[in-house]
C-alpha cells in the first residue's frame, strides 16, 4: 500500500540540508518512488521547505525537483497535512522551534545539538515525552562502514580487556587571508551558536555511546587558536568561542580514553576521524570507512634506534578489514528507522534522550575547561 508521509523541512537552504537530508536521503526516495517499510508499504515523502529567503528556496525546489515552500514557519506548523517536523536550520533558536513543532502536535527529528543548554534541552524532552509525539536527533556517523566494523569486532570480543581509546578529529581551517574558509563565520561566534564543543561534541557523544557505553568523566582544555576570520562578506572579525578542545576521558567501565577534536590541525593519519582501541588482545584503528586491526598474535616488535631511525613500516603491520557490505548512506538509516517508527511503530533508539546525553557532555566539557577540574557525568 502506497503511503504519503508530509515532511516539513525547516532551514531547507542550509548546506546540510541540501547536501545531506534532501541530495543523499529525501531525493533519492522520491525518485525510487518511495521508501519501502519494514511492512512491506511504501512510504512516499511530501516535502514542503521552509527558509528566510525566498530566491533561495526557488532555487533548492528547482534544483529536487520539489513544488513547495514557504517563508512562514507559522503557516507550516498550522496546517495538518506534515506530521514530521526536522529541523537543518542554525543550532540558535532550535530550542524555540522545536517547542514550537511540538506544541502544533508534530513529530520532531532533528539536527544536533537539539539546543544550546541541559536546560533547555530537558525542557524540549520532557515537553515532547508529555505530548506523545515520535521524536529524535539525527545520530548518523555511528553507520558509516568503518565504524559498523569496530563495533562488529567489539561485539565479537576482539580486543579482550580494552586498555584504552583514543579518538582524534580535525583538518586546517582556512581563517580567510588568501584562502576561504571551509566552515561558515557563525560556527566562530558564540552569538550564532558557534564554537568546536557544541558543534562537534553531539557526535562524540552517541558514537562512544554506540561503541563503548558513554562517558563516565571529562577532563578539557579548549582554547582559541585562531583569535581573528574573515566572514563571507570578506570582513573580519574576532573570534570568541573555541576552535580546539582537548579532553581526557573516563568511558564504561574505567576504560581511559583520549578525544583530540581541532578545527586548527594538519592531517597525518589515516582520515580526518580515527579511533584507535588497543585491548589485551589486539588492537584496531578505524576511520569513517575503513578498519585496520592487529592481534597479539601480529603484533610486531618494532627497535627503538637512536642511530639508523625506525626501519619497520608500522602500517604494514596492520591487517584491513576488506569485507565490504552495500553501501548505504549514514544519513539515510537514520531516516529510514525514523519514518519506520513514525509510520509502524517500530523501535527508534536515537530520542531526544541522547541529544539530552550529548549537551551534559558539552556541558561538563566547558564546566572542566572553565573550573580546571575532571567533571562525572
Amino acid at each position: 500500500m502506497d503511503r504519503r508521509i508530509g515532511i516539513i523541512l525547516n532551514g531547507a537552504t542550509s548546506r546540510i540540508a541540501q547536501l545531506q537530508h534532501l541530495g543523499h536521503v529525501l531525493a533519492p526516495i522520491r525518485n525510487e518512488g518511495g521508501l519501502i517499510l519494514v511492512n512491506g508499504d511504501r512510504a512516499f515523502p511530501d516535502i514542503l521547505m521552509v527558509g528566510r529567503n525566498e530566491e533561495k528556496l526557488k532555487q533548492v525546489a528547482q534544483k529536487f525537483g520539489l513544488e513547495k515552500w514557504t517563508t512562514d514557519l507559522d503557516a507550516a506548523l498550522s496546517g495538518s497535512n506534515y506530521s514530521i517536523f526536522f529541523d537543518a536550520s542554525v543550532t540558535v533558536g532550535r530550542e524555540d522551534r522545536l517547542k514550537k513543532a511540538i506544541s502544533a502536535g508534530k513529530n520532531i527529528y532533528t539536527e544536533k545539538p537539539i539546543a544550546n543548554s541541559l536546560v533547555e534541552a530537558e525542557a524540549v524532552l520532557e515537553m515532547a515525552k508529555d505530548a506523545g509525539i515520535c521524536h529524535g536527533v539525527m545520530s548518523d556517523k555511528i553507520f558509516l562502514p568503518g565504524f559498523r566494523k569496530l563495533k562488529k569486532l567489539l561485539d565479537d570480543n576482539f580486543f579482550g580487556r580494552i586498555v584504552s581509546v583514543k579518538m582524534e578529529f580535525g583538518w586546517w581551517i582556512f581563517d580567510g587571508h588568501g584562502e576561504t574558509g571551509q566552515r561558515p563565520s557563525w560556527n566562530y561566534r558564540k552569538k550564532g551558536g558557534g564554537g568546536l564543543v557544541l558543534d562537534m561534541f553531539p557526535h562524540w557523544s552517541y558514537i562512544l555511546d554506540h561503541l563503548f557505553g558513554g562517558v563516565e568523566s571529562i577532563y578539557c582544555h579548549t582554547a582559541t587558536h585562531i583569535p581573528e576570520r574573515i566572514d563571507e562578506e570578506g570582513r573580519p572579525y574576532s573570534v570568541d568561542v573555541e576552535d580546539a578542545a582537548y579532553a581526557l576521558l573516563t568511558l564504561s567501565g574505567g576504560i581511559p580514553g583520549q578525544l583530540l577534536t581541532s578545527w586548527a590541525t594538519r592531517v597525518r593519519r589515516d582520515d580526518l576521524v580515527t579511533i584507535q582501541v588497543d585491548g589485551t588482545a589486539g588492537s584496531a584503528v578505524s576511520t569513517l570507512h575503513g578498519c585496520w586491526s592487529q592481534s597479539l598474535q601480529n603484533t610486531p616488535l618494532p627497535k627503538f634506534d637512536t642511530v639508523n631511525g625506525q626501519t619497520m613500516d608500522m602500517f604494514k603491520t596492520w591487517e584491513e578489514d576488506t569485507n565490504a557490505e552495500p553501501f548505504k548512506h549514514s544519513f539515510r538509516y537514520g531516516w529510514e528507522l525514523y519514518l519506520n517508527h513514525v509510520m509502524n511503530g517500530e523501535p527508534f533508539p536515537f530520542t531526544l534522550d541522547q541529544g539530552v546525553k550529548a549537551i551534559k557532555l558539552i556541558d561538563a566539557a566547558y564546566r572542566s575547561s572553565r573550573e580546571r577540574r575532571v567533571i562525572d557525568l
